[in-house]
């Protein structure tokens, strides 16, 4: 499957701005800035009209820069609230409103994919059962892991670690896979991205599907 645009929910995006990852996670993904699609209050979320508080909410300027430039150049996710996709999930349990949309706008596009934070609404994704189970497939989507994990094979062990270890306090379980009083290695690294990764898979009864593990298990 060819993805050609992301959903990108605001806990990543929260998470990649503020380790300087971003633009990274769109190379690395194949695409640019302007092939993301964020939801409407990301911006407000992030303070970014209050410097201030942007930076407060990112740590370093340059994060507060990156957040701009996604703001700016990403479209907003547009679902209406009477889509058949809107309607069939609305209601479910353990998904909130912002997830609700970027689930419904991923059924609207088998090229787009979704890169998630939220793993309790995959996790009640996986029990919708009816006509919204053939309207998207599993590989559109991944996780915030899954996303790390791509940007290791994209850039390096290094490149991330470094990113990862310099913005402590954004993502606990991130930054202690990558490890807080030292570096972690690679092989560490891959355990810990796998640990998570597998428990997501059992967690959506297998209807999760990782890139990486079938990786790194082959």
């Amino acid at each position: 499957m060819s993805l050609t645009k992301y959903l990108i929910d605001s806990d990543v995006a929260r998470c990649m701005c503020s380790y300087e990852l971003i633009e990274d996670l769109a190379t690395a993904l194949g695409v640019t800035l302007a092939d993301f699609f964020v939801l409407s209050q990301l911006k407000y979320q992030l303070h970014l009209a209050k410097p201030a508080k942007a930076l407060k909410k990112l740590g370093t300027s340059q994060a507060v820069q990156q957040a701009q430039r996604l703001v700016d150049q990403a479209s907003e996710v547009v679902v209406m609230a009477d889509s058949a996709n809107y309607v069939l999930l609305d209601g479910t349990p353990d998904i909130d409103g912002g997830e609700l949309a970027l689930f419904a706008a991923l059924c609207e596009s088998p090229s787009t994919g979704l890169v998630t934070g939220d793993k309790r609404a995959l996790v009640a994704l996986c029990k919708v059962t009816g006509a919204i189970e053939s309207a998207f497939t599993w590989a559109q989507i991944l996780c915030l892991e899954e996303a790390i994990a791509c940007l290791i094979a994209h850039f390096g062990l290094d490149h991330v670690s470094n990113k990862v270890r310099a913005h402590v306090g954004t993502n606990i379980a991130l930054e202690m896979i990558f490890g807080r009083s030292r570096a972690a290695t690679i092989e560490d690294v891959n355990e810990g991205l796998k640990s998570y990764l597998n428990d997501l898979v059992t967690e959506t009864h297998g209807r999760y599907v990782s890139p990486f593990l079938a990786e790194t298990t082959t």
